[in-house]
C-alpha cells in the first residue's frame, strides 16, 4: 500500500474515533477551543473556507454554525459521507461542496476564491517535502490576497518519547537536542501511520517561499502536554475546564515554548504578488 491509501483507510475506519476526539478529554476540549478562537478572531459573517483534511468536519460544522461557506475535501470518503449525514438542511445550504481529494492535488477548486484555508492535517500526513510544497501552493492559489491560511504541523518535540522515528533531518538551533525534522509512525485503527514532525522554525522557512506571511504560531497543548491522564481527571467539571483552558491560553503563544509541544497552529496571511 502507498502512504495515500494508508492514510485512506486508516481514516475510514477510524470516522467515530476521529470526530469524537476532540471531545475525548479536556485536553483535547482545549485543543479545539484555542484553535477555533484563533480561527474566529481572522474570519468575519460570510466567508469562504476550505476545509482541506477536513475529516469527518468537526471545524466544518463549527465554521458553517458561524455562517460561513465551507467546502471539504478529505482522502476519506467514508469521513465526508459522515459529514453530509451529520448537517442538518439549514447549515448544509452553506455547503459548498464535499470532495474526495488529496491537499496536493485541487485542480477542481478556482483560483483566489476563499478567505481562508484550513490544513489541519495534511502537512503531517505528507512525508515528502515537495508534496508538502504542492500542498501549501495549492492553498495559496486557492487563497484570495489577503487570505488566511492555518495550518497544524506537529513537532518534534516528543516524538522520542510517543513515537517510533523512521528518518531523521538535523538538528535545531534553537531547541537544542530536538531533531530539526521527522518522520513518526502510529498506530491508527490497525494501519501505521506516518507522521512528518518539525520544528516551527521549519514551518515558517516552509510556508514563507510559497507565498505567506507569517501572523502567528502557537503550542496546540501547551502546558497541558505535560499532564497525565490523572491530571487530566481534575478538569471534567465545566468551571475546572474553563480553568484549563484559560491557563492555556495565556501560555500558547510565549515566544521560548513555541514548539514544546505535540502540535502547532502557524497562522499565516497571503501576500500580494511581489
Amino acid at each position: 500500500m502507498t502512504e495515500r491509501d494508508i492514510i485512506t483507510a486508516a481514516y475510514n475506519a477510524g470516522v467515530d474515533e476521529e470526530y469524537n476526539r476532540l471531545i475525548s478529554s479536556p485536553l483535547f476540549e482545549a485543543e479545539f477551543d484555542l484553535i477555533t478562537r484563533c480561527i474566529e478572531k481572522y474570519l468575519s459573517t460570510g466567508a469562504v473556507v476550505i476545509d482541506i483534511g477536513a475529516g469527518p468536519g468537526r471545524y466544518a460544522e463549527f465554521l458553517l454554525q458561524k455562517k460561513c461557506h465551507v467546502g471539504l475535501v478529505d482522502l476519506s470518503e467514508k469521513s465526508l459521507e459522515a459529514f453530509n449525514l451529520r448537517i442538518d438542511e439549514t447549515l448544509s445550504e452553506k455547503v459548498l461542496f464535499t470532495q474526495t481529494a488529496c491537499a496536493t492535488d485541487l485542480g477542481f477548486i478556482g483560483n483566489e476564491v476563499a478567505d481562508a484555508v484550513l490544513l489541519m492535517g495534511p502537512l503531517y500526513h505528507l512525508t515528502q517535502n515537495i508534496d508538502r510544497q504542492k500542498a501549501l501552493s495549492e492553498a495559496c492559489r486557492i487563497l484570495k490576497n489577503g487570505g488566511y491560511l492555518f495550518a497544524i504541523f506537529m513537532s518534534t518535540f516528543d516524538h522520542h518519547t510517543h513515537h517510533h522515528c523512521t528518518k531523521c533531518n538535523g538538528f535545531s538551533d534553537s531547541f537544542e537536542g530536538l531533531l530539526k525534522d521527522a518522520v513518526t509512525v502510529v498506530n491508527f485503527q490497525g494501519y501505521d501511520v506516518p507522521q512528518y514532525r518539525c520544528l516551527p522554525e521549519v514551518a515558517v522557512h516552509t510556508t514563507e517561499p510559497l507565498g505567506f506571511g507569517t501572523i502567528k504560531m502557537f503550542n496546540i497543548e501547551g502546558l497541558g502536554i505535560h499532564y497525565s491522564e490523572k491530571d487530566l481527571l481534575k478538569f471534567t467539571g465545566e468551571e475546572a475546564k474553563q480553568a484549563l483552558f484559560q491557563t492555556l491560553r495565556k501560555n500558547c503563544e510565549s515566544p521560548e515554548m513555541t514548539g514544546i509541544a505535540n502540535q502547532f497552529l502557524y497562522v499565516g496571511k497571503k501576500s500580494k504578488p511581489q
